[in-house]
């Protein structure tokens, strides 16, 4: 498998995890909590395929990164919670650390 191929499996992985935790606490019927555990499976087992081609280290931070980034977004966007600057530039700090960590991974001897 190709790292970009992992990268993608990272990218899938963050997204499902998006999902499933929204599922944990909006899930209310039996359909949304079957979803919800669909996407824990499915991020987890992009995870297990990233992690072949990726250092741990990154393909966690990463997955957790876009996780967390998308979350909150989330929250803000379709749920309706408060949003404010400082949210945002965290957000954003956030997703250049992300993003740093992949660049960084494509240098030789990285």
């Amino acid at each position: 498998m190709s790292k970009n191929l992992g990268w993608f499996f990272i990218i899938i992985g963050g997204i499902c995890e998006i999902f499933w935790v929204s599922g944990l606490k909006y899930a209310d019927t039996l359909g949304l909590q079957a979803l919800t555990g669909l996407g824990i499976g499915i991020s987890f087992v992009c995870m297990l395929l990233a992690i072949r081609v990726i250092e741990i280290s990154v393909a966690y931070s990463v997955f957790v990164g876009i996780g967390a980034a998308g979350i909150v977004l989330a929250e803000i966007v379709v749920f309706g919670a408060p949003a404010s600057w400082l949210k945002i530039t965290l957000i954003v700090v956030l997703m250049c650390g992300v993003i740093g960590l992949k660049f960084a991974t494509n240098h030789k001897g990285a």
